[in-house]
């Protein structure tokens, strides 16, 4: 008959099939989503321009939040500061800030909080060759169960 030693690696080898099947089937996006759930964004409105002043949202849950960059001609590759002033309280906020219409790649920015209601980071944005980039900047707050976010879009000229 088959020995003990036969149905370990039987045991073993099964293991390992399902661990490789899982790797290859399951999209590692959703894991992740189910793990930190949905984030409710707000979009900003179309008519602000973060080159002239702040632009404010309310967020889903009737609180403000305003996002502000500076210097306000936006360079790039140069030193930016992300100040975001919220009511909600929380240690620290953050923002995942990409190109639209280009892969730019993925750039989060930490904010810490450096008083009431106002969180303030530092970034810097890629150059590109071909210029006119669209950028979307999700400030997120990560609250316990849901987290809120607000999206704000700008555009910069190289």
């Amino acid at each position: 008959m088959f020995s003990s030693r036969f149905f370990k690696w039987l045991i073993i080898e099964i293991i390992a099939v399902v661990g490789i099947g899982a790797y290859v089937l399951i999209d590692s996006h959703d894991v992740y989503q189910w793990w930190v759930g949905d984030t409710h964004f707000v979009q900003s409105s179309d008519t602000c321009d973060l080159h002239v002043s702040a632009c404010d949202v309310t967020l889903k849950d009737g609180s403000m939040l305003s996002l502000e960059i500076i210097p306000k001609e936006i360079p790039l590759m140069k030193p930016l500061q992300f100040k975001v002033t919220s009511t909600v309280d929380l240690p620290s906020l953050e923002i995942k800030l990409f190109a639209t219409n280009m892969n730019m790649g993925l750039h989060t920015i930490k904010l810490n909080q450096t008083s009431q209601d106002v969180y303030e980071g530092e970034g810097m944005l890629p150059t590109c060759v071909v210029g006119n980039m669209i950028w979307q900047a999700n400030v997120i707050l990560n609250q316990t169960a849901q987290s809120q976010g607000a999206i704000f879009t700008f555009k910069t000229d190289k």
